[in-house]
């Protein structure tokens, strides 16, 4: 006696394959709104225009004893030329110049990433909060510095020009008299 397991093995891909077509589209339709969500903080935090990065581990593991490890991280960076909400992965065995980094902006990096992101951004944005003060007080520090060189280099810009316009124009030396 023969089997026939192509009809119900093909029945059983075909019913298979329907349900995932059936929750796929609702994956995409959810991972897609999850997108505009982040697009919408995304877009509000490029109109405050910080220019400063920062990261907040969400997830990660190491081991001291053997030096290795892996963090999974939520960023405000600039990925690609772009300033943006980012994502990245870091794995390592102790020595940073030859850790393996993937950086993404957010809704371009993995779906399972992006979702695991999700509760880490409250701490991120505590994170760029800190940063910019920090910033900002630096910059406040060094403003009168640049301030006093910029007026040093000002003032002494200006005094060939003074010493050219008291002298007068200068006249070429014609070397004697010819006739």
């Amino acid at each position: 006696m023969t089997l026939n397991i192509i009809g119900p093995l093909s029945t059983k891909v075909e019913h298979s394959f329907r349900k995932l077509s059936a929750v796929a589209s609702d994956l995409n339709f959810s991972s897609d709104e999850l997108g505009k969500s982040v697009s919408e903080l995304d877009a509000a935090l490029k109109k405050l225009n910080l220019g400063i990065s920062a990261w907040v581990t969400f997830r990660g593991n190491s081991d001291p004893n053997e030096g290795w490890y892996w963090n999974e991280e939520l960023g405000y960076d600039k990925v690609g030329g772009t300033w943006g909400m980012a994502l990245r992965t870091i794995k390592g065995s102790g020595d940073p110049e030859h850790d393996l980094v993937e950086t993404w902006l957010f809704n371009d990096g993995p779906r399972s990433l992006r979702l695991s992101a999700i509760d880490a951004i409250p701490k991120l944005l505590e994170e760029l909060s800190t940063n910019a003060t920090e910033t900002a007080k630096k910059i406040r520090l060094k403003l009168s510095e640049v301030q006093e060189v910029a007026a040093v280099v000002k003032k002494a810009a200006e005094e060939p020009l003074k010493r050219i316009i008291a002298r007068g124009p200068e006249v070429p030396a014609t070397g004697g008299n010819k006739k």
